[in-house]
């Protein structure tokens, strides 16, 4: 069974948008389980893609996460936005970017190697931009 446990870093709300970085941690007790992360995280999002009318819901995804996937999952198509970074080096970058710019109502990547500093700086983006940033891991 996959454990939730949600890790929100300080928010200062700016209009509709939430900015701040938010860790979604889901453990794994056995292999194999990656299907109930998805059962759990997937829901959550597409209810996210629907908040965000007139801004992006960008996500910066694994090559799995396919656009056939999240409208089976329900996601409001019209506004995601969805990245495949080339390589796992560019998800800080392009998480940054895409935090920073104000384009985006949520940013969403999943990555685990991040540093305390990185995490830091993807908060001042998300505060620049008025975004709010999901990390999962």
């Amino acid at each position: 069974m996959a454990n939730l446990a949600l890790n929100p870093a300080p928010e200062k709300a700016q209009g509709n948008s939430k900015p701040g970085i938010t860790e979604i941690h889901v453990s794994h007790s056995k292999p194999g389980e990656s299907t109930h992360r998805q059962e759990v995280i997937l829901p959550m999002l597409a209810h996210l893609s629907k908040q965000s009318k007139l801004r992006w819901f960008t996500w910066i995804a694994p090559q799995g996460i396919t656009k056939a996937l999240l409208q089976a999952y329900g996601f409001e198509l019209n506004n995601v936005q969805l990245v495949h970074p080339k390589s796992a080096a560019d998800i800080r970058w392009l998480m940054w970017e895409a935090l920073n710019s104000g384009t985006s109502e949520t940013v969403v990547a999943s990555t685990s190697d991040l540093t305390a500093a990185d995490v830091n700086e993807l908060e001042k983006a998300s505060f620049n931009g008025s975004c709010r940033g999901l990390l999962l891991q």
